[in-house]
């Protein structure tokens, strides 16, 4: 889950205006660190600056990137425990929620859902919004439950309209609910936006078949395949190997 994430900061001198100003070396040390992925070292840094920080917004940000490198070692409940701290700190900074939500999201924690409703009880369009509504979307297909998946990309899709990602996630969810025609329509503008999409081409390859057989029709002549064979074809040539058998069944074999 590469999206929202929150842009680490370098300077926060406003931070260490409160007899704090002797960890700056430190903290920049350690936000240095989380940058560079290197994160067990980060974590230990974070913690040594914590364990002297008395300034409340010093402690919250320190939690917060000590969980970021929590999150890069895998260790998702410690970074949970740490965004818990960070909330009790500040509870009306909803990018906390939603960084916790994503790491309860890592740790199959089902309470990931109440995070990202809460976020949305605040701020329904904007930054949070979104990536509430697109995690959201992300559990929800997670889970199987693919009508509502969609109805969440539904809501995203009005407030952002350039997202890849997110026609293609719903494009997927579709195809659970055996609605090729749909799905075609959402790899369509997956495509448009990222010509290069490889999963947008082969699913959308897929659909097309799918669109084409639904009514029995399983022998398909060269023509009517042509279309698919075409997405087919263009993803396997942009590097997905995974459709090779349906070039081998559909394509191949005219």
């Amino acid at each position: 889950m590469r999206k929202f994430l929150i842009t680490i900061l370098t300077g926060l001198t406003f931070y260490f205006g409160y007899g704090q100003a002797h960890l700056k070396p430190e903290y920049d040390n350690a936000v240095k660190l989380l940058k560079a992925e290197n994160y067990q070292e980060a974590s230990k840094a974070f913690s040594d600056v914590l364990s002297k920080a008395t300034d409340d917004k010093l402690k919250k940000f320190c939690f917060i990137y000590r969980a970021f490198s929590y999150n890069g070692l895998g260790d998702f409940k410690k970074a949970i425990a740490d965004l818990d701290d960070a909330i009790k700190l500040d509870t009306s900074d909803l990018a906390s929620y939603t960084d916790r939500g994503k790491a309860k999201a890592y740790a199959n924690d089902s309470t990931a859902i109440q995070d990202f409703q809460y976020i949305l009880t605040k701020d329904s369009t904007g930054e949070q919004g979104q990536a509430a509504l697109y995690y959201l979307g992300k559990i929800a297909y997670q889970q199987g439950k693919f009508k509502q998946s969609i109805r969440y990309y539904d809501r995203y899709t009005l407030l952002v309209t350039d997202d890849a990602e997110v026609y293609f996630n719903r494009g997927s969810a579709k195809d659970m609910i055996l609605d090729p025609a749909g799905s075609i329509v959402d790899y369509d503008k997956a495509i448009q936006l990222d010509p290069d999409y490889m999963e947008a081409y082969a699913n959308r390859g897929v659909a097309k078949i799918n669109l084409l057989t639904k009514n029995g029709n399983i022998q398909l002549t060269k023509e009517q395949a042509a279309d698919a064979c075409a997405d087919l074809k263009r993803a396997k040539q942009l590097g997905y190997i995974t459709v090779d058998d349906m070039i081998f069944i559909h394509c191949d074999k005219k």
